[in-house]
Parts: structure tokens; sequence; C-alpha cells
């Protein structure tokens, strides 16, 4: 039996230059910006980040795919480190 999908997003554009990420709930990244310069700002709740900056899109997409897909791994018998949460 397939698990149910319970988290995606959708990528929206509204105009050359301006596109919104968002989930079921909300935005969660905006782009803007025309050729050569681009910003992302990150809009999700629990994140307080520079906005990033690109010269194209597809970069910024990339950026934007990154942040949404990144998983943390660790497999059985794999050494971590673990870091105070004050000092990411």
């Amino acid at each position: 039996m397939a698990d149910k999908c319970t988290s995606h997003f959708s990528f929206n554009r509204r105009n050359p230059g301006h596109w919104d990420v968002c989930t079921s709930a909300r935005r969660v990244f905006a782009l803007r910006g025309g050729p050569g310069r681009y910003i992302v700002r990150d809009e999700r709740e629990d994140r307080h980040t520079i906005p990033f900056e690109a010269k194209t899109i597809g970069a910024c997409f990339q950026y934007i795919m990154e942040e949404l897909t990144y998983e943390l791994i660790i497999a059985e018998g794999q050494d971590f480190t673990v870091i105070e949460g004050w000092n990411v």
C-alpha cells in the first residue's frame, strides 16, 4: 500500500520575475527580480535567513528545491556529532 502524500508544494508564476512557492496552507518562498538579479525570500515561520540572490530563475529554483527536499538521514552504525542549537 502506497503512503498518502501529506506534504506538497507548487511553483506559481504571477508574471515575469514574480514567482510564489506555496504549500497547501501558505506561501513559503517568494522569488522576485529580473534578468541577472533574482532574490528568494524564505517565508517559512521557523526560518530567519538572509534572502538568497542569483542571476537566473533556475538557480533560484534549485535553491528552493534544496531547502524543501533536504533530509538528514543517519544510517545505523554511522558516527555523527551533535552540537548545541544556539550554535547553528
